[in-house]
This record gives C-alpha cells, sequence and structure tokens, in this order.
C-alpha cells in the first residue's frame, strides 16, 4: 500500500490495493417486476384493446354522424312495415355501435318497464310492512304490551344439554393457582 499524507492536513489517502478499482455499480432496488407490468400494460390495454377501440368509434362517429353527404346516413327505419315479424327493439337505436350495444348489453323498453314495475311493487310491499312494524311498536309503547309474537319453543335438546353443562360445572375442581405442580 502506497501512503501519501497531504501537507497542513492529517489526513492519509491510500491507493486502493492490488490497482482494484473503487465502486462502480450504484446498488438500487430492481425494476424487472415494474418494467414487466408496464410493457404488459402498454402491450394489450393501449396497443390490442384500447386503442383500437377508440380509433372504430372515431371512425363510425365521423362516418355515421358527422358526414352525410359522402357516406350513407344513421339507421333509420322504413315507414312502411312489410310482413314479417316486427322489428327488434334494438333496431330503433341510431347508429350501428348503438344497435350492437343495445342488442348486446342493453334491455329493450318493455323489460326494463317491467323491472321498473317489479321495483315499485317491491318498494310499496316493503313501506307496507314497515307501516305495520311501527303500528305495532306504538301499539306496544302505548299499551305497555310485550312482544308476544317473538316467542320462539325451546328445544328439549338443548334443556338436556343445559342440565349436563350445569353438572360438569358443578363437578369441576380448579385449584387457585391453575397450574398443576
Amino acid at each position: 500500500l502506497q501512503c501519501k499524507i497531504l501537507p497542513n492536513k492529517k489526513i492519509f489517502l491510500v491507493s486502493q490495493a492490488r490497482l482494484e478499482h473503487g465502486r462502480v455499480f450504484r446498488k438500487r432496488p430492481g425494476d424487472l417486476v415494474t418494467s414487466r407490468l408496464k410493457d404488459i400494460f402498454h402491450f394489450y390495454i393501449l396497443g390490442i384493446g384500447l386503442f383500437p377501440v377508440l380509433c372504430t368509434i372515431l371512425y363510425t362517429h365521423i362516418r355515421y354522424d358527422m358526414v352525410p353527404v359522402l357516406f350513407p346516413g344513421p339507421c333509420e327505419l322504413s315507414e312502411e312495415l312489410k310482413d314479417g315479424p316486427p322489428p327488434h327493439y334494438w333496431q330503433y337505436e341510431r347508429t350501428y355501435i348503438r344497435q350492437w350495444w343495445a342488442k348486446h348489453f342493453g334491455v329493450s323498453d318493455i323489460e326494463h318497464h317491467e323491472r321498473q314495475l317489479a321495483y315499485n311493487v317491491r318498494a310499496a310491499v316493503l313501506a307496507k310492512w314497515r307501516r305495520v312494524n311501527q303500528r305495532v311498536k306504538h301499539l306496544e309503547s302505548e299499551l305497555w304490551d310485550y312482544k308476544g309474537w317473538t316467542y320462539q319453543p325451546v328445544s328439549a335438546a338443548w334443556v338436556d344439554y343445559g342440565k349436563w353443562d350445569a353438572q360438569r360445572m358443578k363437578n369441576q375442581y380448579e385449584s387457585y393457582r391453575h397450574c398443576t405442580y
């Protein structure tokens, strides 16, 4: 080892042994997982999923809504009804994307109306039972009555279990120290 003392200072500079160099690589946490997740996100979401879908929607919107002179107009039903089945509910939508969405994911107006009616009936029944329950509680408090209708008969098996448990607790001996030495 070669040592050198700097003038006017008590600092020793020591050169590296065996002509080695100091640390070259900086220690840092690995980023393999984050890089892989970013790559997967960019490829599957942006490359395959989101970008092509947005381009398709934009193209369809421009074609069927914005430029009716160059391209055929929006979807329309004809005035005269021909012999055959009536049009489906999704055929009343304006563009092809809306028709596709209504056909595969949407519900018809009739089905929506029936769902709303069923919800209203259920809400009316629940409101009726709430009113009955409030009336019962009011009468109980007014007449100082008890909830007799909540009585549930006791099973014989539970009576036998209670007797057995009481007998076990009666015959149990436990020292005050909780240890056996």
